[in-house]
């Protein structure tokens, strides 16, 4: 069951705008969106409610997805990296990683061997074709352009790398990554099999801020909705926080609700509590 956190009674809390992270969030654990949440955030749109998806995905990941809802909104993509229009496809924002550093992050990991995922002008390139692209195609509809030659990708400015391999190695080769690239990349991990690189100005929250900033909406009339480690700085970004019953404990420790997991349509009870029907516009 969800539990609240900070609140004594089941009042109604004001927004303009709910930004809803994806994996583990706003999709249960295939993956897919349940019509529960889609009739809440429709019914969030309804009332003139901004709902803005957010995730460490690409944008053409989650592009099907705010389709499938009927959002006409901007998205932010790649844990902050992009944010673009669902719609008008115009570009609001766009931090890639640089060129040189790219490229070392590049050799360092083919010289370890390990399998990554380049992502450019919202195209997924990988070395060669593996259970790890395979695992990433399957979770996110994104096909995969195999290179062989990863020479091609130097000099090239990525929106975001990614290393996928087992959990367990994961979290030792995140101690790695940090220490090596840490204080010239965004070093997150995003999912068990994930770690993920961004320009070091990259986050959700600072992506949150900067779209309600173009679009008027002060950050106190803002909810968010995550779980994991790369949704902390969103949610401290927002007035107010929402955390899944499956969240990490980090995001747990520094939201204002938690409701139920991702599984038991977390989300679409939070916004019927809290926000449905007196939610409010700018």
């Amino acid at each position: 069951m969800g539990e609240t956190k900070g609140i004594q009674k089941m009042e109604r809390i004001p927004c303009s705008l709910v930004a809803v992270d994806l994996d583990g969030t706003l999709l249960n654990d295939d993956y897919i969106i349940s019509e529960r949440n889609c009739r809440a955030l429709r019914a969030l749109t309804a009332q003139g409610v901004i709902v803005v998806l957010v995730s460490g995905r690409m944008h053409q990941s989650i592009l099907p997805i705010s389709n499938q809802i009927g959002l006409e909104n901007p998205i932010i993509s790649y844990n902050g990296g992009m944010v673009k229009h669902a719609t008008t496809e115009k570009v609001l924002h766009h931090s890639p990683i640089p060129a040189k550093i790219a490229t070392e992050l590049v050799e360092y990991c083919d010289t370890r061997r390990l399998h990554f995922n380049f992502c450019l002008n919202d195209r997924l390139y990988v070395k060669t074709r593996n259970q790890w692209s395979q695992l990433y195609e399957e979770r996110t509809g994104v096909a995969a352009t195999v290179l062989g030659n990863i020479h091609q990708l130097y000099g090239e400015t990525p929106t975001k790398m990614q290393v996928i391999d087992t959990p367990e190695r994961i979290k030792h080769l995140r101690i790695e990554f940090e220490e090596r690239f840490g204080e010239r990349l965004y070093v997150t991990r995003t999912q068990v099999e994930y770690i993920e690189f961004m320009n070091p100005h990259v986050s959700k929250g600072r992506a949150l801020k900067t779209l309600a900033a173009q679009i008027n909406v002060p950050m106190k009339l803002v909810v968010a909705i995550g779980d994991g480690y790369n949704d902390e700085s969103m949610m401290k970004a927002a007035g107010f926080r929402i955390a899944m019953g499956n969240s990490v404990d980090e995001i747990k420790a520094c939201a204002d609700y938690i409701t139920e997991t991702n599984q038991n349509d977390g989300v679409a009870k939070a916004v019927e509590q809290l926000v449905l029907p007196e939610a409010v516009g700018t």
